[in-house]
C-alpha cells in the first residue's frame, strides 16, 4: 500500500503587521520554504486549517501573497491536493468568492461552513484527497470556524449546553458523511479551527473565539478512529489529550514577543491506508529575530535595561526587513519622563526594530502613606495628599520629592478656574 504524505500548517495571519512593522518579507521567506518543502517531501495533500490573513479585509499585497503561492504550487506539484480553512481572522466569503475558479485547479478552499442557501450541508464539507487523478485515497472533513449563525440562535448560544451540544451536533454531522464516503482502505482526516480544552495558550496573543461563555471544546467531538486532525487558532505547537494524531500545527511566525521562543514548525503526517505511521515537526528557520530585554519574564530596573540595550551585538549589516525586533520591559519604580528617549538612544545605529517599552509597576505590600481619606468627602480632601498617596502606593516607595510636588501644585493651579475652584 503506497505511503501518502500531508504537510499541515496554519495560523499565518499574512497582512500583519508587528507593532507597525510591515512584515511582507518574512511571509515571502515562509511561504518559498513551504513550497521547496511540499516538493522535496513530494507532499499529497497541503492542509491549511485556518486564519490565513490576519484580517477579514486584507490588503492587495496579502491577498498576492496568497494567490502566488497557489498559482506557484498548482505550478510545481499539480497532484497535491490543498485544502484550506476559514479561522476566525477570515472573512469566509472572501475565500469563498473565486471557488469556480480555486475547484478548477484542483483546490479546496472552504470558507462558509453553511452552502450558498444558508443551510448546513456535511456533504460540501467533506472533500477526497487524489480524485482528480484517480480514485481517492482519502477523504478529509474541512470544518472551517465556527459561527454563531453557523451553531443556532443567539439566544441558544447563552447557555454553556447548548453550544457544546450544537457543536457536537455539526461536527457529527460532518463525520457521519465522511464515514458513508469512506473505505476501511481509505485515510480519514479532519481540519479544524477553534480552541480545544486542554490546550495550552499564548498569552496576549490568540483571539477570545468563546461562544456561550464555554471556554473550549472537548477533543472527543474529533473520533479516534480518524488518522489524524489537523488544527489551527492556537499559535503554540501541541498534541491535544495525549492524542499523537490530535494535532495544533501551530504559527510560522512569532505574532507576539509572548512566542519568541516558540519551535515554529509544519507538521508532515505520514499514512498508509487508514493507518497513521508518522507524525513529525519540521522546523522553521527564524527569519527575524524577536529580542526580549531582559530576558525571561521578569522586568530589569531602568538602569540594567539600558545596559542590556547597549550590550546587544550590531545587526546594522542585515537589511531593514531581516532586522531584529525588541521589547523592553522595565520595573517602573519612579517616573523618569526620558526613558523611552534613552532606550531609543541606546538602540542607534544598532540595526534593532523597537516594537514597546513596556512599563510594569511593583505589586501593592502594606506600605502605608499614614494618610487616608476615608469618610471624608471629596471637596475635604486635599489634591496634593491625594498626589502624595497615590504616588507611594504606585512605586512603593516614601513619596514624591519636593520638586514633584511643586510641579505638581502648579500644574493644579494652571487648570483652575479664576475663581480658585476646580
Amino acid at each position: 500500500m503506497q505511503a501518502r504524505r500531508i504537510l499541515h500548517t496554519a495560523d499565518w495571519h499574512l497582512g500583519q503587521s508587528f507593532h507597525g512593522y510591515d512584515r511582507t518579507w518574512e511571509h515571502e521567506q515562509f511561504l518559498a520554504w513551504l513550497l521547496l518543502a511540499v516538493r522535496e517531501h513530494e507532499a499529497d495533500a497541503l492542509f491549511i486549517a485556518g486564519d490565513v490573513f490576519d484580517t477579514v479585509a486584507p490588503s492587495s499585497a496579502a491577498q498576492r501573497l496568497w494567490f502566488d503561492f497557489l498559482a506557484e504550487l498548482v505550478r510545481m506539484r499539480p497532484a497535491c491536493d490543498v485544502v484550506a480553512i476559514a479561522g476566525n481572522h477570515d472573512s469566509a466569503a472572501r475565500l469563498d468568492a473565486p471557488e469556480a475558479l480555486t475547484r478548477a485547479l484542483g483546490l479546496h478552499i472552504v470558507g462558509a461552513a453553511r452552502a450558498a442557501d444558508g443551510c448546513f450541508d456535511p456533504a460540501r464539507l467533506v472533500i477526497p484527497l487524489g480524485a482528480r487523478y484517480g480514485e481517492p485515497w482519502g477523504y478529509v472533513a474541512a470544518v472551517p470556524f465556527l459561527r454563531h449563525d453557523d451553531l443556532g440562535t443567539l439566544t441558544a448560544l447563552q447557555e454553556a449546553d447548548a453550544f457544546l451540544t450544537l457543536t457536537r451536533a455539526r461536527h457529527e454531522a460532518v463525520f457521519a458523511e465522511l464515514a458513508r464516503r469512506a473505505g476501511p482502505e481509505h485515510a480519514r482526516f479532519a481540519i479544524g479551527h477553534g480552541v480545544l480544552l486542554g490546550t495550552q495558550r499564548s498569552s496576549d496573543s490568540e483571539r477570545d473565539v468563546r461562544i456561550g461563555n464555554v471556554d473550549g471544546v472537548p477533543v472527543d467531538v474529533f473520533p479516534e478512529e480518524l488518522t489524524y486532525v489537523a488544527l489551527g487558532h492556537l499559535h503554540r505547537p501541541q498534541q491535544v489529550g495525549g492524542r499523537q494524531g490530535v494535532c495544533y500545527a501551530g504559527s510560522p511566525l512569532p505574532m507576539h514577543v509572548s512566542e519568541a521562543d516558540y519551535r515554529h514548525r509544519v507538521v508532515r503526517v505520514t499514512s498508509e491506508g487508514s493507518v497513521r505511521t508518522a507524525v513529525e515537526s519540521l522546523l522553521l528557520p527564524k527569519w527575524v529575530a524577536v529580542e526580549r530585554v531582559p530576558r525571561g519574564n521578569k522586568p530589569a530596573s531602568m538602569d540594567d535595561a539600558l545596559t542590556a540595550l547597549l550590550a546587544l551585538p550590531s545587526r546594522a549589516e542585515l537589511p531593514a526587513t531581516a532586522r531584529p525586533y525588541v521589547e523592553v520591559r522595565y520595573l517602573a519604580d519612579g517616573p523618569r519622563p526620558q526613558f523611552h528617549a534613552e532606550v531609543e538612544a541606546a538602540l542607534e545605529g544598532k540595526g534593532y526594530r523597537l516594537t514597546a517599552v513596556r512599563a510594569v509597576f511593583p505589586e501593592t505590600t502594606t506600605v502605608s502613606s499614614g494618610y487616608s481619606g476615608e469618610g471624608r468627602s471629596l471637596k475635604e480632601l486635599d489634591p496634593v495628599d491625594v498626589f502624595r498617596a497615590h504616588y507611594q502606593r504606585r512605586y512603593q516607595n516614601e513619596g514624591p520629592s519636593e520638586a514633584l510636588v511643586t510641579a505638581f501644585q502648579s500644574l493644579l493651579a494652571s487648570v483652575s478656574t479664576p475663581g480658585g475652584k476646580e
